[in-house]
């Protein structure tokens, strides 16, 4: 006990200058912000860029397509019109399932990865 009594102000101390400097720091970046803006929307745009080339998206000319699980199946449906196109044991089966009913057609499930995707 007395260990952790000789302990807890070192403790306190810390708490209180870690707390006050990211007070600064949060003050420095705002002040950095208000002298260079167009700094921070340069590095900004840098960011949505990196995003963007990240995301992988859905194909224009594919069919968004819904899953419901019901007990042990997948049901897949086209999300816009709401037409059944398959079912299955999983997502992928399911999809699978999808891509040989209808070929020639994409679909795209946002759960799947872009490799995985059928066309």
């Amino acid at each position: 006990m007395d260990t952790f009594l000789e302990f807890l102000p070192y403790v306190a101390v810390a708490f209180i200058f870690y707390n006050i400097g990211s007070h600064v720091r949060t003050f420095q970046i705002m002040q950095n912000l208000a002298k260079r803006p167009d700094d921070f929307i340069q590095m900004v745009n840098k960011i949505k860029d990196i995003n963007q080339s990240i995301e992988v998206g859905m194909p224009e000319d594919a069919i968004e397509v819904k899953t419901e699980r019901v007990n042990e199946s997948v049901f897949a449906y086209d999300k816009t019109t709401g037409e059944f196109l398959a079912q299955a044991q999983n997502l992928h089966h399911v999809m699978v399932a999808v891509a040989e009913r209808f070929p020639g057609k994409k679909f795209w499930h946002p759960e799947l990865k872009q490799d995985s995707q059928t066309a």
